[in-house]
């Protein structure tokens, strides 16, 4: 049957060949052993004969080890690429015009499938301006993205054929600006890319946490892929919690509800990596760059939109499990008709979340920024004196957190005074981190602020049960 046309009547003994019916001018098939390409052979030429199609010899080669297949190299251990442009483009010079650039990235568009950070090295090009290229201002890292690009076109890796009989692999990576991922699998031992996947984040995901924008790395795999390893067990290796926490949490809101929902249609199996030194990097074919040799790249090549400032945000549950420090937790509470207000920190010790200090405070003439604040700055004498320099701080009060990262303005008097003491008290510190977190995160200062309320007087927990 031709593309061509349709209702053309077959015999019922006449099954697809090759495991397809359709052809368009070249048909390039591939076998495991020498009988079986043999045999898939015979039953391809026994069809071409019973529908009087001719085949030309000189144009027909039959027993390669690999062949050239527009402009790709195709054998039984995967596809390489093989760029037209690649005689030339070592000698390339940087184009002088815009037109120049955009056909410089035009031809490698249908290559970039071989480059496994292609987003993260093209898109200083991409945000060029023709006035900025042509008044040569500020070209440094376009320029070495063009080299690097140039490298990369030049020895591109082999992308392994995909086997569905055995698992894939997932390894995603994020930087500031960009999420990337290689889809993989293993082969005695090793893991080597089958496909590279990425894109630069937009606007509002630039101010995602790093272990968020793994997440979105891993979301573009099973788009982009769907087709590819839809039900197939997925392996990933990623450096935090939050993509099981995703998957098994039952207080997930926000764009972690339709994260979780996507994710959970899917068979994986989530394997957490502190470095790239953990093991994963033993298993790495060469196809696949080590992780922080990717953000080596990433920082000396910023687009202008990656530029963008970005709060620190992270959650309690985006701490890594071996992480060893102190956290501070504080919450604060008023009612409006009395003014009366209260405030609760806790200084815990971690890997083990013991509490090392907690006390509640009772306050006069307060808003509900107003205890928050106190609550902070309460929790932050506490720290400086038992002398802890480094502290992770976490609340959740998103104007009191955002006002002390700097994030958003302080426009009401009395806070400007409390922001002030706070600015104040970061100069005892060498290491301060402030963390906006949901409620449900933050339940210990709040338990002790409602009862300091309730008890009408501060007071310190020195009860185990407590």
């Amino acid at each position: 049957m031709t593309v061509f046309q349709r209702n053309i009547p077959t015999p019922s003994h006449m099954g697809p060949v090759l495991g397809r019916s359709s052809y368009i001018d070249d048909i390039a098939h591939g076998a495991v052993s020498w009988d079986q390409l043999c045999e898939d052979l015979n039953k391809l030429l026994f069809r071409l004969r019973y529908w009087n199609i001719s085949v030309s010899l000189p144009k027909s080669e039959f027993g390669k080890r690999s062949i050239p297949y527009l402009s790709h190299e195709i054998s039984a251990e995967g596809i390489r690429a093989t760029p037209k442009i690649a005689k030339g483009v070592r000698d390339l010079p940087f184009p002088s015009t815009l037109k120049g650039v955009q056909s410089f990235l035009g031809s490698l568009n249908y290559y970039h499938k071989f480059i496994e950070d292609f987003p993260v090295v093209a898109a200083v090009l991409y945000e060029l301006t023709d006035e900025q290229i042509r008044s040569k201002r500020d070209l440094s890292r376009a320029k070495e993205s063009f080299e690097i690009l140039k490298r990369k076109i030049v020895s591109t890796p082999l992308l392994r054929h995909p086997d569905r009989t055995k698992p894939f692999v997932i390894i995603p990576h994020a930087n500031r600006w960009a999420a990337c991922a290689v889809l993989g699998q293993e082969y005695d031992g090793v893991i080597h890319p089958v496909r590279y996947t990425g894109r630069v984040l937009n606007d509002a995901e630039l101010r995602y946490h790093i272990a968020e924008k793994e997440v979105i790395a891993v979301l573009r795999v099973l788009q982009v892929f769907r087709t590819l390893i839809e039900g197939c067990p997925l392996e990933v290796y990623t450096r935090y919690s939050v993509l099981k926490w995703i998957i098994q949490s039952k207080t997930a809101d926000g764009r972690c509800v339709p994260w979780g929902v996507t994710l959970s249609h899917w068979n994986l199996d989530i394997r957490k990596v502190k470095k790239d030194e953990d093991g994963l990097a033993a298993i790495m074919g060469a196809g696949i760059t080590p992780r922080e040799h990717l953000d080596e790249v990433a920082e000396s090549l910023v687009p202008a939109k990656g530029l963008v400032k970005a709060p620190p945000v992270i959650s309690v549950e985006m701490l890594e499990d071996d992480f060893e420090g102190v956290v501070l937790s504080f919450d604060g509470a008023a009612k409006t008709s009395t003014r009366k207000g209260s405030c609760g920190c806790v200084l815990w010790k971690l890997p083990g979340w013991s509490v090392m200090e907690a006390q509640g405070f009772i306050l006069e003439d307060v808003t509900v920024n107003d205890a928050e604040y106190n609550g902070l700055l309460k929790g932050l004498q506490m720290a400086r004196e038992k002398d802890i320099t480094e502290l992770v701080v976490v609340g959740d009060s998103r104007i009191v957190i955002q006002q002390v990262q700097g994030l958003i303005n302080c426009h009401q008097p009395n806070l400007q005074r409390k922001l002030a003491e706070c600015e104040a008290m970061k100069e005892h510190f060498t290491s301060l981190r402030f963390v906006h977190v949901k409620r449900d995160f933050n339940k210990a200062a709040d338990y002790i602020t409602s009862k300091t309320l309730v008890l009408d007087d501060s007071w310190t927990v020195q009860e185990e049960d407590e």
